[in-house]
């Protein structure tokens, strides 16, 4: 039979047309069946919460990725992220009458039934859409909890636009619900004077605010953020990214100053850990001696002490390669009663502990008995071969009868980690019982 080929082309090319069509329809619908509904919306001190649903979510973005990124890569199909732009507009005069204001962002979901999902929140200031990993969100909670809640504090008067942006980090077909509301700070969550000050009372401890100065080192969201605390002094050092900055609070300042005033922020750098790779920060509670390093390598460089709070640093530390590369971790506490014998007037009986690990196996740790001035050669904690426990450890902290913990968030199929009762010279393995591995 003669056939018609000018025909069947026609109809074939009529099926592709057809077939690319509704192909380019159902990626159409699968592209924006996520997207935020309403899209944007616009919160005042009367708007009362506002509320917003995206979804369901099939394609998983499993972004920040660790030691690339410093937040969420969102582009197109393949990297999903849903957005959803805010306007908070506050009245002349409404943040002075209520300084601890915040907007509470809370994201939450049904699990379809995999136990698996998990949801990430990042906010940005302004309108911000494909981001490529570099941009670090000014407010997050990209955690395994659910609901996920972040904050946008501290709040100022007049109009100001953010970008919320929902990361489907393992998504199984859900819907997620957003709440957004303004805290006045002076009441609220069902407890009276919830969101406000605590109340001030001799030797009752309490929560206080400080914020770094606009334009400073000391205001960088990158890095990793720690804290250390003189109790001898009452000073607080900081670092990020590098920089080092030291808080006097104001009841320590000359002349003392209320309780409730900012403290006296002022940039206490150590010249070679402004720049690294990992910033690392503490202060012994027993000394006042404060450790900084922002290396890798060990506590043979990039490595920094003081002794007064970062007005002069001895930037030197002597020790052999500690075997890890990465996320080092500082600790110090007592000596256990079998290395007794180790105390002396250099180190005040606080051993001071150097552990880092190398990125997905073993970790090792070193013990310095001259209070971190020097260390002794890298004992291993954990090899991820022998043990369950492997690739990345969090701080290490000391025991008041001098046992060494290192906890671990990957065990297995639980958490736990490595501690040692013997000065670090020897390290056994613990698992926490019912406890679940980190996702992210």
């Amino acid at each position: 039979m003669q056939k018609n080929p000018l025909s069947e082309s026609g109809f074939f090319n009529l099926r592709v047309l057809m077939a690319v069509s509704l192909c380019s329809l159902g990626v159409s619908l699968a592209i924006f069946s996520f997207a935020a509904t309403p899209s944007s919306g616009t919160l005042t001190d009367t708007s009362g919460p506002l509320t917003y649903g995206a979804g369901p979510f099939f394609v998983a973005n499993p972004t920040p990725i660790l030691f690339l990124d410093q937040g969420p890569e969102c582009f197109g199909s393949a990297q999903p992220c849903d957005d959803y732009v805010l306007t908070a507009t506050l009245p002349a005069g409404y943040a002075a009458m209520h300084p601890n204001a915040s907007v509470k962002v809370t994201l939450g979901w049904t699990d379809a039934g995999s136990g698996a999902s998990d949801y990430d929140l990042y906010i940005y200031r302004g309108i911000v859409h494909n981001t490529d990993g570099s941009q670090a969100a000014d407010y997050q909670s990209a955690s395994s909890a659910n609901p996920e809640i972040a904050t946008i504090s501290p709040l100022s008067d007049g109009t100001h636009q953010y970008t919320l942006k929902i990361v489907p980090y393992t998504p199984t077909g859900e819907n997620v619900h957003v709440i957004i509301e303004l805290l006045s700070g002076s009441g609220g969550g069902g407890t009276p004077g919830f969101g406000g000050p605590d109340p001030t009372m001799p030797n009752v401890p309490r929560y206080q605010n400080f914020y770094a100065p606009a334009g400073t080192s000391a205001e960088s969201s990158d890095g990793e953020f720690n804290i250390g605390f003189n109790p001898h002094s009452g000073r607080i050092m900081t670092m990020n990214i590098g920089p080092i900055w030291r808080l006097t609070p104001p009841e320590r300042l000359n002349p003392a100053k209320p309780e409730c005033c900012e403290s006296l922020w002022e940039d206490k750098s150590a010249l070679t850990t402004n720049i690294g790779l990992d910033p690392i920060l503490f202060t012994d509670q027993h000394t006042g001696r404060t450790f900084a390093s922002n290396s890798t390598v060990g506590a043979n460089a990039v490595y920094a002490y003081s002794d007064n709070d970062g007005d002069s640093w001895i930037e030197a530390g002597f020790s052999p390669p500690d075997g890890g590369v990465d996320h080092e971790s500082i600790g110090s506490g007592p000596y256990p009663a079998s290395l007794s014998a180790l105390v002396n007037e250099i180190n005040h009986g606080q051993a001071v502990y150097y552990c880092s690990q190398d990125i997905v196996g073993p970790a090792a740790c070193q013990r310095s008995d001259t209070l971190g001035a020097s260390y002794g050669p890298g004992v291993l904690a954990y090899d991820g071969i022998t043990t369950q426990c492997g690739g990345l450890h969090g701080h290490v902290h000391v025991a008041p009868n001098g046992t060494v913990w290192l906890p671990v968030g990957h065990c297995g199929g639980t958490q736990g980690g490595a501690l040692s009762t013997d000065g670090g010279t020897t390290w056994n393995e613990f698992l926490v019982t019912g406890s679940r591995p980190q996702i992210n």
